[in-house]
């Protein structure tokens, strides 16, 4: 028995239920990863779900102990309990029919026989990074299914070799100067495709907004630069982060600090103002004991705060803070890596005037200090003077990228809309009005 774990996650996904079909598997043993993909022109989900744990262990070539993490039930509850029923009733059910996928089962139950293996469920399309990085090769696999119309890949799409060592130099140096470069990525949230072929750039200096209504894409845009959800692996798709194909993501947290509307509405309402300023160095959602912090993260966090005006709530409770005081924690939580890029979440929604243009004056201050900034949001009166690129977003598809100045009018805005929309400026700034 190696004594090394190895933890492995798995996937599976099917479009029909019968219908072409593909599993996804990311394995990790001593920091270094792989990922395995494949799939079937006709199959249903729960035989992918199998064949992914098959796969997994077919590329083990002696016993190991093993965490095997599955979003999959029947996966779960089938190997570590059923099975032993069915067994004993000669593989039938408690209604004395055939048990489905016996076959699958069979193979599975002699090679976990001869392996040390934890079963775990995990909830699934829930922002784990794992999983959401094993229903992207499982989509993967499906797709090369449904266009070869045979098996798509009976071989693992990435036979063994550890992903780490992949030489990225000359791609990373074509996106040079980029700071985001995604290129025709197809992204799905759950069984929903949001995205198919997106190609999208942000280059270092430039400030950008992505517009577009509810729906459009906006929330699975910041989850895939957050490395929240991932795309289908198709040879033509790469998402480059500062220039570099497979980023370390907590070094991407220390380039990239994002205020969204998801971490506000899951931070821990317990945690004390600079808890939540200090947790921004390891990306948490409060400060637990097992962090350490030096002096000069110390300093640092207490520095932030008191350049955005907050020092006042260091030791107040996040869940006692109004909703604009709330923002401007977790906006020093961003600024505490001093991040070359900020990525903004519909920044104002929820607050009043005065907390509302106050945060406002925070983020041109974070623009003239040199910051590159991206706000994704559908409220106009966001988009400070100082942004001039303007992308529209709608069902998932871009619809115009380009100068703010010729984008923002009133007949192209409502076509974005679906509504009629007057626009007015003043002093740089949009706001839009109905009619």
């Amino acid at each position: 028995m190696k004594s090394e774990l190895i933890e492995i996650y798995t996937d599976g996904a099917c479009s029909g239920n019968p219908g072409p079909g593909g599993w996804g598997v990311v394995l990790r043993v001593d920091g270094v990863e792989r990922e395995l993909s494949g799939g079937e022109p006709t199959t249903t989900n729960n035989r992918m779900e199998l064949l992914a744990v098959i796969e997994a262990f077919q590329t083990v070539t002696e016993p190991v102990k093993a965490r095997v993490y599955t979003d999959s039930r029947y996966v779960q509850k089938g190997i570590s309990e059923w099975i032993h029923e069915w067994k004993r009733r000669g593989w039938k059910t408690a209604d004395k029919k055939p048990v489905k996928n016996a076959d699958l089962w069979r193979r599975l139950e002699a090679l976990a026989s001869i392996h040390e293996i934890e079963w775990h469920w995990i909830k699934g399309h829930h922002g784990h990074r794992e999983n959401e990085r094993a229903d992207a090769l499982a989509r993967a696999g499906l797709q090369r299914a449904r266009r070869a119309g045979k098996w798509a890949n009976s071989s693992p799409a990435i036979s063994g070799s550890p992903l780490m060592v992949k030489d990225n130099r000359t791609e990373a140096c074509q996106a040079a100067g980029s700071v985001i470069d995604i290129r025709h990525a197809t992204v799905y949230r759950g069984e929903t495709c949001v995205f198919t072929n997106l190609s999208f750039a942000l280059h270092e200096g430039e400030h950008a907004v992505v517009i577009g209504p509810n729906g459009s894409g906006k929330s699975t845009l910041l989850k895939l630069l957050a490395g929240e959800v991932h795309p289908v692996p198709l040879p033509e798709t790469s998402v480059r982060l500062f220039g570099e194909d497979r980023p370390n993501v907590w070094d991407v947290r220390k380039r990239m600090g994002m205020v969204s509307h998801d971490l506000q509405r899951e931070y821990m309402v317990s945690a004390k103002g600079i808890d939540a300023v200090l947790s921004g160095f390891y990306a948490s959602n409060d400060t637990y004991d097992h962090q350490q912090f030096s002096d000069a993260q110390v300093s640092r966090a207490w520095t932030v705060m008191a350049e955005l005006g907050i020092a006042s709530l260091a030791n107040r409770r996040f869940g006692h803070l109004s909703a604009g005081e709330q923002r401007r924690c977790l906006l020093a939580r961003a600024l505490v890596h001093d991040p070359p890029v900020l990525v903004f979440d519909e920044p104002t929604s929820g607050l009043d005037p005065k907390a509302c243009f106050q945060y406002l004056d925070l983020l041109r201050v974070q623009i003239a200090k040199g910051k590159t900034v991206l706000l994704v949001t559908h409220h106009l009166h966001e988009i400070a003077p100082e942004i001039d690129r303007a992308i529209f977003l709608k069902e998932g598809k871009i619809l115009a990228d380009g100068p703010k100045r010729t984008l923002l009018t009133s007949d192209r805005v409502s076509r974005l809309f679906d509504r009629t929309i007057t626009l007015v400026q003043a002093n740089g700034w949009y706001q839009a009005l109905p009619g």
